[in-house]
């Protein structure tokens, strides 16, 4: 029993104690339980490679910050608070931090001075790239590993959940997650 289906069971067994296992075995929860299982250690390891290449004396939540804004140009100070989980003015010391370094460009708008729209700035875009060439170097060699139909399986496993689940993080986003 993988950690997921055991935490799921328990989960389940404390809210419907007179519930079978059935409830864990339901079509599609094997699928699924693996993918639960698998992406969140793909995960740790990107971010374990990405938080060790980036710039020198970035801290986490800054590096966090320009990897937000190079995926959501001209966002507000306040959708950034919200994305790194700070307050306004936690998330206004890291703006104000990376825009000293040069790395992110704070633009006020013409019709409202009070929003500030944020975005990478060309040295902020060049020490996010350095981090990702790198860290993707690392899984390459991690996937290498792999025997050729094995990377293919892979590589198109991916592009299908990512075709599944693209639309739905855009969803969200909208909802203002």
């Amino acid at each position: 029993m993988t950690m997921t289906e055991f935490l799921w069971y328990n989960f389940n067994m404390k809210q419907f104690p007179n519930e079978s296992k059935e409830i864990i075995t339901a079509p599609g929860t094997g699928l699924a339980t693996t993918v639960m299982d698998t992406i969140p250690l793909i995960m740790r390891y990107i971010r374990m490679e990405m938080r060790s290449r980036r710039a020198p004396g970035l801290s986490i939540p800054q590096f966090r910050t320009l990897v937000f804004l190079n995926r959501n140009e001209g966002v507000s100070l306040s959708e950034v608070a919200n994305h790194i989980g700070l307050t306004l003015p936690s998330a206004s010391k890291i703006i104000n931090a990376l825009v000293a370094r040069k790395l992110v460009i704070r633009s006020e708008l013409l019709k409202d001075r009070r929003y500030n729209s944020l975005k990478l700035s060309k040295l902020g875009c060049n020490a996010l790239i350095k981090a990702q060439r790198g860290t993707a170097s690392s899984l390459a060699e991690k996937l290498i590993a792999l025997s050729p139909s094995q990377q293919e399986m892979v590589e198109e496993t991916m592009r299908t959940l990512g075709s599944i689940f693209a639309p739905a993080e855009v969803a969200a986003e909208g909802k203002g997650r």
